[in-house]
């Protein structure tokens, strides 16, 4: 199955919380968009339209949406962008937190990006040269569900509220 197939079927399937650790410098990303960004005009807020309703949808249910972000040092232009972007999915529900690289590396969170859905399921991701995800692995296995739950417990308490990072950040 293609990964992100395999990804939605997750997204379709969890029902208490879904927590992300994001730890790539740049992803594939819609140039159009960050076009529009790098020359000062503003988003197209129909392009994440249906992901903000899906988030709108499962947050209003009480199923928790929650991720970290680990910031580069410096940061790259994807992620000055994307800072730029989390304020419409924090409103639409998400629970978006910001930790430093340095951070993450004294915290040991690993280097690859995953979910965690349910506390039962861990669905490690993995990126290609092009920056769009090539493969993911699915496990419930008891010790790879509990050393991901580490991870999330260690890095989680560690990460700054993304409106507690935006305003005291340097322009």
């Amino acid at each position: 199955m293609n990964p992100a197939d395999q990804l939605n079927d997750l997204f379709r399937s969890f029902r208490i919380s879904s927590w992300r650790w994001e730890c790539q410098g740049d992803y594939a990303v819609d140039e159009a968009a960050l076009r529009r960004w790098r020359n000062g005009q503003p988003d197209d807020p129909a392009r994440k339209a249906p992901w903000l309703a899906y988030i709108r949808d499962i947050t209003s249910r009480g199923v928790r949406f929650e991720r970290v972000r680990m910031l580069t040092e410096p940061l790259t232009e994807y992620l000055r962008w994307l800072l730029e972007q989390t304020q419409s999915n924090i409103d639409a529900g998400e629970d978006i937190r910001w930790i430093t690289e340095s951070q993450a590396h004294e915290l040991r969170a690993p280097d690859y990006d995953f979910y965690l859905f349910d506390d039962e399921r861990v669905a490690i991701m993995r990126f290609g040269t092009d920056k769009l995800l090539a493969d993911l692995e699915v496990s419930t296995d008891p010790a790879v569900v509990d050393e991901h739950r580490r991870y999330r417990d260690l890095v989680w308490p560690a990460a700054v509220r993304h409106a507690d990072y935006y305003a005291t950040r340097s322009p």
